[in-house]
């Protein structure tokens, strides 16, 4: 993007970033004097209709999209042989940067920016799209930690086309099963990106390395993820199933909707104190536990017959044998008895003989 304003208003400021198909920069928008983000489409897709229409129909759609977690789109056109998308600009720092610096997050920390990115997933799925390509790059943080989801490119998505049959390396860590299989992106696929992306929070490097993108690939799709607790001991072990849940190799295994992740996670994280506790407990302490509650579960249900039962083997511990401390007293009575007779013979002998 040439120092130029696109259509005459959008002034270009820094190139911000690029990816597999678009360069993003950093502009000015000299109409409404406000900073903004302009995604323009590489050289190689615009001169392919078919990419250019995908590129531009996205984010017309995804333009009637109102959410607080989704970056807003102000507009979409072409200048000559620049076909570019322009969205709100959000001030602070994509997920990547932060990894790359403070990887692994806390779970609480991982938690308070996945939540907000299912809910975003939730309001596309909900329009009827899907992103497709989520990554780290596509999760913005403000400055106060407030949470954006950006670059919503694939509408309906169609398989992975010849040309983008071996993604990125980059992109390579976050493809879904089916998409690296070349079926079509569904909302399951942005859950299980989802699941790449939180994995990759709490251990501080995603679930598959290989030395190429097709070797990652094939590894979504045969092989499963070290868990959690073994790449991370501090990640606990039931935060840790629910992110395995969303990395199932098949999507109805997965969480149905990034709906029902959200709420997996949101639960967690509510009742995280209770469980972390209960994981802490050991097994003996967990069944004595349970013993105890048993027991004050059928007093409350049979307080009479209960009571019985405690009398009557209280009688039969009677009769089963001697008592012992009994017997030892009797015993030390007897000596102490024992003991007397030579002082009772001699006041005997002294005042009676």
């Amino acid at each position: 993007m040439a120092e130029i304003l696109l259509k005459g208003r959008y002034r270009q400021l820094a190139e911000m970033g690029h990816g597999e198909r678009t360069v993003t920069y950093k502009a000015q928008d000299t109409s409404l004097n406000r900073a903004v983000v302009v995604k323009v489409l590489r050289e190689r897709f615009a001169v392919e209709q078919d990419s250019v229409d995908r590129f531009q129909n996205a984010a017309r759609a995804m333009a009637g999209v109102s959410h607080p977690n989704i970056v807003a789109i102000h507009d979409v056109g072409s200048d000559r042989d620049l076909h570019y998308v322009v969205t709100e600009y959000v001030e602070g720092q994509n997920l990547e940067s932060l990894l790359a610096s403070q990887a692994p997050l806390s779970p609480e920390e991982a938690l308070d920016i996945a939540i907000p990115v299912c809910a975003a997933l939730d309001a596309t799925h909900r329009a009827g799209y899907v992103h497709g390509h989520l990554t780290p790059r596509d999760i913005l943080l403000t400055s106060d930690r407030q949470v954006r989801v950006s670059d919503f490119g694939v509408v309906d998505a169609p398989p992975i086309s010849p040309r983008e049959q071996s993604p990125s390396l980059h992109a390579a860590h976050y493809l879904s099963p089916e998409q690296a299989m070349g079926r079509r992106a569904v909302p399951a696929s942005d859950v299980y990106a989802l699941g790449v992306i939180l994995y990759e929070m709490l251990t501080g490097r995603p679930p598959f390395r290989g030395d190429g993108s097709s070797a990652i690939a094939e590894k979504h799709i045969r092989e499963e993820p070290d868990p959690l607790s073994q790449a991370n001991p501090q990640v606990p072990d039931s935060l840790g199933a629910l992110v395995h849940r969303a990395l199932a190799k098949t999507s109805t295994a997965r969480y149905r909707t990034a709906s029902d992740m959200e709420e997996a996670l949101d639960g967690y994280r509510r009742q995280r104190g209770k469980i972390e506790l209960l994981e802490r407990i050991g097994p003996e302490e967990r069944a004595a536990t349970s013993g105890r509650r048993r027991m004050d579960r059928e007093i409350r249900a049979h307080p009479r017959g209960v009571a019985k039962e405690k009398v009557v083997s209280g009688q039969a511990m009677q009769r089963s044998g001697p008592d012992s401390v009994g017997c030892v007293m009797g015993v030390v009575a007897l000596v102490a008895v024992l003991g007397l007779i030579p002082l009772w013979v001699t006041v005997f002998l002294r005042y009676f003989a």
